[in-house]
């Protein structure tokens, strides 16, 4: 059997009004199509830590699980286009990928937490249909 499957995606962010101004002045983001080696790259795992005392004895247990909203971000973009701010009517600062996203103002916050979401939506998705 034979998928054909795009490398990129691309994604017009609701942030700030974007999907309502003309497609010339639209934010978008290309990114990545999920893979299975990317899904184990970023997605957190859970991790067992344990609680020792001097002698080896276990004092307990706890399951901590790190998310790295970050790795989402960086391993997933590809590229950003028309997404701009300035410092005070200055010098004008282009966003083009997921480093300049994290340095942008914290305005650009709201940006972050729909791309990650957005994100952790695809990885987390079933790609399976089981029809029996």
């Amino acid at each position: 059997m034979r998928k054909t499957i795009n490398k990129e995606k691309t994604y017009i962010p609701k942030f700030s009004g974007n999907k309502e101004l003309p497609s010339s002045e639209q934010i978008v983001v290309t990114y990545r199509a999920p893979t299975i080696e990317l899904k184990n790259k970023i997605v957190a795992k859970p991790v067992a830590i344990g609680d020792f005392d001097e002698a080896g004895r276990s004092r307990g247990m706890k399951v901590e699980l790190k998310i790295d909203d970050d790795a989402y971000l960086k391993n997933m973009i590809i590229k950003i286009s028309g997404a701009e701010y300035d410092d005070g009517g200055k010098d004008v600062k282009y966003i083009c990928d997921a480093s300049d996203l994290l340095k942008a103002p914290l305005c650009f916050e709201p940006l972050v937490t729909e791309l990650v979401g957005i994100f952790k939506e695809e990885l987390n998705a079933s790609a399976v249909d089981e029809k029996n």
